[in-house]
Formats: C-alpha cells, structure tokens, sequence
C-alpha cells in the first residue's frame, strides 16, 4: 500500500507549499509570500520618517558584523526602488565588498540595473562581538564619514529586532554601551534619517529567505575577518534565541522597558 504524502500549504497564499514556519505568529510561509512580507516591513520604514521625492537615492549602510543581513535589504532595496526610479547607494568597507564579489553575489543587486558602490577608504575595524557595540560603531563610520551619505534621502540599516534585543540586554545585564544608542529610529546624521526596516523582524526571518533566495554562503562572510574578543556576548545571544523560541511575544515587548533602564 502506498503512503500518501500531505504537503503543507502556505497561510498566506494558500496555494505554494510552505517552507518556514514563523514561531512569533504561527504563519506557515512560502519562499514568495516571506519575500513580500520581508518587502513590505522595507517599503513601511519609510512612510514613518521620511517621504522619497522623485528618482531617490537612498544608501544601506553593511555593518562589517552583519554581511548576510545588509546584503539581503540591499538586495531588496533595489527590486523596490527599481519601480520608482531610484537609485541605491551600497556603503561599506572595501574587504565587505570584495566578498560580495568574489560570491558573484553582486550580480543579483546589478541585474535592477540601480546599485552603485561606495567604500569606507580606512582599513576595517575589528568585528565587535557585543551588538550595542556594533550599532555604536556604525553611527560613529557615519558620522565621521558625511560624504558617503551625500545627497541620499535616506540611510537604511540591516539590525533586526532580534539584533536590538540583544543590545539591550547587553546594556542592561552587562552594562556594556550606552543605551541611547538603541534610540535609533530618532536619529538624523547630518540631517538624513536612519531607518531601520528589519526593527520587527527577528533574525532568522532574515536567515530563512536568504536560504531560500541561496545566500547562505554570506552567513560565515565574516569570519574571514578579524574579530574582538567576544567576552560574555554569547550568553546574551543564546539568552534571546531561547526567549524566541519560547516567549516570542517578549521579545517584541522587551526594548519597551528602555526608558525606566535608561533612567
């Protein structure tokens, strides 16, 4: 007798067999409607902070610890931008870039016909293991680099909520940063917004559509770097996978406690 095997369908579209199960609402995703779900948290970042004129030029800035992550919204950004006639400017350091191309990866954020490329010119710094530290480095590269951000609308960047969860509970159980760095969504740099379109997403959203989109190869990009000494960061990092896994709706609700930590 033969066994009869039952596929799965999407919950959002109902028709393509789902591949991801999204733990913080209990959706059942295809690679496609992850992909526009993944889209619409981009293109919403947007109408909150800033409104893009005609043609924008908009840049993502890829932190050195957070490859995978600023390439798959800078892959995003250009499929979206594409049908307004924008522009987007990929920032980063030159050894970030070089991996990019050396996947040929390059070539899904050249085929819309809309990247151009700018590079931090100053040797990269080591990869911080401590999230708040990253995110601190990453206001700093732009503060101190204002020509990289000429003319855009705005600059985007690719830390999930899962990245500002971490960076939280660094600051507040490590007290390692400084919390008002987690502010980022207020912040202008030289009167451009920073817009973080990944900010209710967590992390394995993002890992899970660059499987399916075939990215992967990006997910360990970064060990081929140097890298700081990593201290207790892996504890908070295993610390927020578990709250994830088991009490997803915390974590949506934890950076709502900054402003009596911050006191």
């Amino acid at each position: 007798m033969s066994s009869v095997t039952h596929r799965t369908l999407c919950t959002t579209c109902e028709k393509r067999e789902a591949f991801y199960y999204r733990q913080s609402s209990g959706e059942k995703l295809c690679s496609v409607c992850l992909e526009e779900s993944l889209e619409n948290h981009v293109k919403h970042s947007f109408s909150k902070r800033v409104k893009l004129g005609k043609n924008p030029l908009v840049t993502t800035y890829i932190p050195t610890e957070r490859i995978l992550e600023g390439f798959l919204l800078s892959y995003m950004l250009t499929k979206i931008e594409r049908r307004f006639g924008g522009t987007v400017s990929v920032v980063s350091f030159s050894e970030v870039l070089r991996i990019i191309k050396e996947l040929r990866l390059n070539e899904y954020l050249e085929r819309n016909g809309n990247v151009r490329y700018v590079l931090l010119e100053r040797r990269i710094d080591d990869i911080e293991c401590y999230t708040i530290k990253s995110l601190e480095k990453t206001l700093r590269n732009l503060g101190e680099n204002l020509e990289l951000i000429k003319d855009a609308q705005a600059v985007l960047l690719p830390y999930t909520l899962t990245d500002l969860n971490e960076a939280f509970l660094e600051h507040v159980i490590l007290g390692v940063g400084d919390l008002s760095t987690l502010k980022l969504g207020d912040y202008m740099v030289n009167g451009v917004p920073l817009i973080l379109p990944y900010a209710q997403v967590d992390r394995v959203d993002v890992i899970a559509l660059s499987h399916a989109l075939k990215f992967t190869e990006l997910l360990n990009a970064e060990l081929a770097l140097s890298k700081t000494a990593c201290g207790a960061s892996g504890i908070i990092k295993d610390l927020v996978i578990r709250i994830t896994l088991k009490h997803p709706e915390l974590t949506r609700s934890m950076l709502r406690s900054m402003r009596f930590f911050s006191q």
